[in-house]
């Protein structure tokens, strides 16, 4: 390292430690405040609560985040980026649908232990959050939703799942993780990487998986191929 390029390296470790120590300070915050979203609601949890519970002044809170609505929004959008990108797989993946579906389902309930406060507030508190934002997280639910069905589809088509209506399928599943806020607790028996298991188990015995997969038949409706 010459003199020249010394200055510029240690100005910017200082900046990357500086970054480190900010984004330690910011996740402090937002887990103490996420708990007492989830605990109280958005209505009955103040600034004051917040910085209460840290230990800090309200000028400490807001040198990091705007306010309340601030810390709220980005808490319920990290869940739900999380949890309903889950099911996304790329378009050069030539895994069997099973596999794919199997890894989405996985990552879907490892998305919903780690974010189950906060994945909740979309909907148990959408009254809080601004109609564009509201619009936001519609649009990405109907993305989940339409790749959890087309995985569904495809699994199915191959043989590897058997299941009756696509619809009641695709919200059964949902539903399994998107209620776990009321049963699951952190530190249980279970350890969260084995809970992550167990539950993609459950959720792949929601869409009839077959260990080995079976040929199906054309469904009907399905246009015969032309002899």
């Amino acid at each position: 390292m010459t003199a020249s390029n010394k200055p510029r390296t240690v100005r910017k470790q200082r900046r990357l430690m500086a970054d480190a120590v900010r984004e330690k300070k910011r996740e402090e915050i937002l887990a103490v405040a996420e708990a007492l979203f989830f605990e109280r609601g958005y209505a009955q949890t103040t600034v004051a609560d917040i910085v209460d519970a840290l230990g800090v002044t309200k000028p400490y809170l807001y040198y990091y985040f705007n306010g309340k609505d601030d810390l709220f929004e980005q808490l319920c959008w990290r869940a739900s980026v999380a949890c309903l990108t889950a099911m996304h797989t790329e378009a050069g993946d030539a895994r069997p649908a099973s596999a794919r579906l199997q890894d989405g389902l996985h990552r879907l309930a490892a998305a919903n232990l780690r974010h189950f406060r906060a994945g909740t507030f979309a909907y148990r508190e959408a009254g809080a959050l601004a109609p564009p934002f509201q619009a936001r997280l519609r649009a990405m639910a109907r993305v989940f939703h339409r790749e959890l069905r087309d995985l569904l589809e495809q699994a199915r088509d191959e043989g590897s799942v058997e299941f009756g209506n696509l619809t009641l399928t695709s919200h059964a599943i949902g539903s399994v993780v998107g209620f776990m806020y009321t049963w699951y607790k952190p530190g249980g028996p279970i350890a969260q990487d084995d809970m992550a298991d167990e539950i993609t188990r459950i959720l792949m015995n929601i869409a009839g998986f077959r260990q080995q997969p079976v040929k199906r038949r054309a469904r009907a409706g399905r246009k015969k191929a032309k002899e």
